[in-house]
């Protein structure tokens, strides 16, 4: 006698509701497709400037790998990276020369000994392998090897950015480990 006789919502009226909530929130929230951008976020664009490349970075591939049909690896890939002391993230070599040199041997680090082989690049040759990315620039390459003779157990890799006003600054080395 004394029960709570309040009807409850049904629940295709609580369905109703919530579909008809969520049809509001779609329309007054849908894409703006024309208009102004005032008030929009734009995200800022890098801009390294303008100034010399303190050093460089080299990263490789940890081993090398077989580019061709013939046994035994013969390519590895490097990626460069050139920094300027002013700047937070790595630059674009604007002009000079980046060799990447490779050399029998860990042991020869000096650079004493002959290398085995040297890649050369400058220009626009050097502005196809650019990649820009969140971190900066870097450098891209994959390196096949010539066979003259074969490769010994390791191999050493070092990159040299040579200025405009001919001084050089080198990457540390980097260690390759050769598996057949």
């Amino acid at each position: 006698m004394c029960g709570d006789r309040r009807k409850k919502p049904s629940v295709s009226f609580c369905a109703g509701l919530v579909l008809g909530l969520s049809w509001i929130a779609v329309t007054g929230i849908g894409c703006q497709t024309q208009g102004s951008d005032v008030g929009r976020f734009r995200p800022k664009m890098f801009n390294p400037g303008e100034g010399p490349v303190n050093s460089i970075r080299l990263f490789t591939s940890p081993v090398l790998f077989n580019l061709d049909e013939e046994p035994g690896p013969d390519a590895f890939k490097a990626r460069v990276y050139a920094v300027r002391d002013s700047v937070p993230k790595p630059v674009q070599f604007t002009k000079g020369t980046l060799e990447i040199i490779i050399f029998d041997e860990t042991s020869n680090r000096d650079q004493q000994d002959p290398p085995r082989q040297v890649w050369s690049f400058s220009g626009l040759v050097l502005d196809r392998h650019r990649i820009q990315t969140s971190l900066g620039y870097s450098y891209d390459f994959t390196l096949e090897i010539d066979k003259p003779k074969p490769l010994t157990g390791k191999v050493s890799v070092v990159a040299k950015f040579t200025h405009p006003d001919g001084a050089s600054i080198f990457a540390k080395p980097v260690s390759i480990t050769v598996e057949p």
